[in-house]
C-alpha cells in the first residue's frame, strides 16, 4: 500500500496562506475532514472561527514500475486468462506491433 500525506492550508486575515503536512492516522482512513484539526495544532492555530476555509491536498507517493521489455513481449503474445485481459493484450499488440500477432 502506498503512503498519502495530506497537506492543510488555509488563508489569515492578511491573506498569508498557512499550510502543514499532515500524516494520516491509518493508510486505510486516509485524508479527509479529520485531517483539518490535526493541521491546525501543527501550525499552532488556537482559534479557528465558522467562515474560515480549509484546503487539504491529497499527495500520494509516486509510484515506478521496472518492466524486462522481453518478458514484456512474452506476455503480451500469450492468451489473455480472461476476455477483459485478452482485450488489454490485443490493444497492446496493435500499440507495439502495429497488428494482431
Amino acid at each position: 500500500m502506498f503512503k498519502r500525506n495530506c497537506v492543510v492550508k488555509y488563508v489569515d486575515t492578511f491573506k498569508v496562506e498557512h499550510a502543514a503536512k499532515v500524516e494520516p492516522e491509518s493508510p486505510v482512513r486516509g485524508c479527509g475532514p479529520w485531517s483539518a484539526p490535526i493541521g491546525f495544532k501543527l501550525l499552532g492555530r488556537r482559534r479557528v472561527f465558522d467562515r474560515m476555509s480549509v484546503t487539504l491536498e491529497v499527495h500520494e507517493e509516486p509510484t515506478t514500475h521496472t518492466v524486462i521489455v522481453g518478458k514484456l513481449k512474452q506476455w503480451i503474445k500469450s492468451h489473455g486468462r480472461h476476455r477483459r485481459e485478452e482485450a488489454k493484450k490485443e490493444e497492446l499488440r496493435r500499440l507495439l506491433y502495429g497488428t494482431n500477432k
